[in-house]
């Protein structure tokens, strides 16, 4: 049965909740790393950083950073967490219809391509009209990890499909796994949680960054294993400061990213079974969609698959798989073992960002044996 509008409006009011508590913690580690900079100021021979960190929590008060901070970082998320989304999917600002292919074999796949996202909007628009719900646009991504997600955000709603998924499925499968996704859309966290992407994504981003600065410095690249720039050594003296805030900001970005991460897959966690629910409510077909899970999960990715470790859009996936096709290369050096053995640690800490498949199976099973009972 389809969830009430009553629960449905509790459970988006929940991932809001979840999602503003998160930007709680991101606006206190911007403040505390803002104090960190300005208290490096002395560095550059500015006498005001030293006095500024010492008062500076006394100036600016936490509690009015926090009342303005969250609402706009809430704001940016909503703003950009659509595109970063897509950026992170497609490997690229553009989406993939958006570049002009140059050989042969590059425009028959395009082409490819857009046949099957013309076939793939009628089974949508079908699968739509059965819940009276606006028409998502559809996109095709040439993977051969089967695959789909939906990403929103006002005024756009976006259902991506692999290619492998479409040539893995057949016909009632595949309309199993759109109608899931339009139950992401129609449920509304499909909105709520690709804003909350954002994080996730800006804090891994950030963290890399810094740990760059450190690989690449003068003062530092020793321990990396790493090698410096011309550039680097002649702006040696303004380098250091940046140094000495990326050793202690990483600390701040990885807690940031540990916490937006762990709150984003709990979110993704609990959506799954409304979703599931909801499509086989669509579809009509419960047994089609725990058939297609069952083809899925046949393609399972290695547990040590450094790709896995990535946060984005894999928690927005129908199954927990990264898109992406090239394998990871073994880490070399000492910088690259660092960052495989934090991605290890992490995926273990951290919570799944799926229901095992087996337990979403199951419920499926018994929802259609309920079906054929009052059948």
């Amino acid at each position: 049965m389809p969830a009430s509008h009553s629960t449905l409006r509790l459970r988006l009011a929940a991932l809001l909740l979840g999602l503003v508590a998160f930007d709680v913690i991101a606006v206190l580690t911007a403040y505390i790393l803002a104090h960190i900079a300005y208290g490096l100021l002395p560095m550059f021979g500015l006498p005001t950083g030293a006095s500024f960190w010492i008062r500076g929590f006394h100036l600016v008060p936490l509690r009015p950073v926090v009342l303005a901070g969250t609402p706009l970082v809430l704001a940016l998320q909503f703003l950009f967490g659509y595109r970063v989304t897509l950026r992170e999917a497609t490997g690229g600002p553009d989406l993939p219809e958006a570049s002009e292919p140059e050989t042969a074999r590059e425009r028959f796949t395009a082409i490819k391509r857009e046949r099957t996202a013309a076939q793939l909007r009628e089974r949508v628009g079908r699968l739509a009209q059965t819940v009276d719900m606006a028409t998502p646009d559809v996109t095709v991504i040439d993977s051969a990890t089967p695959n789909s997600y939906a990403a929103s955000r006002p005024g756009e709603r976006t259902l991506f499909v692999t290619t492998a998924l479409v040539d893995q499925l057949v016909d009632a499968e595949l309309d199993a796994v759109l109608a899931h996704e339009l139950a992401h859309l129609k449920n509304g966290d499909s909105f709520v949680m690709t804003a909350a992407a954002f994080l996730p994504i800006v804090s891994a981003r950030a963290t890399r960054s810094l740990r760059t600065t450190l690989e690449t410095s003068v003062f530092t690249h020793w321990f990396f294993d790493g090698e410096t720039s011309r550039n680097a050594v002649s702006a040696a003296y303004f380098h250091l400061p940046l140094v000495a805030f990326a050793l202690v900001a990483i600390p701040f970005t990885a807690a940031l990213y540990l916490a937006s991460t762990a709150c984003y897959r709990l979110l993704s966690s609990v959506r799954e079974y409304a979703a599931d629910a909801g499509g086989a409510a669509i579809c009509g077909s419960p047994a089609a969609l725990a058939s297609a899970l069952e083809t899925l999960a046949e393609d399972r990715r290695p547990d040590t698959d450094i790709r896995t470790a990535e946060t984005g859009v894999r928690e927005l996936c129908v199954v927990p798989y990264a898109i992406a096709d090239e394998t990871p290369a073994p880490p070399e050096g000492r910088a690259e073992r660092i960052a495989h053995r934090w991605h290890t640690v992490t995926e273990r800490l951290l919570p799944g960002s799926h229901p095992d498949v087996d337990d979403r199976i199951a419920a499926l099973q018994e929802r259609q044996s309920a079906l054929d009972r009052r059948s």
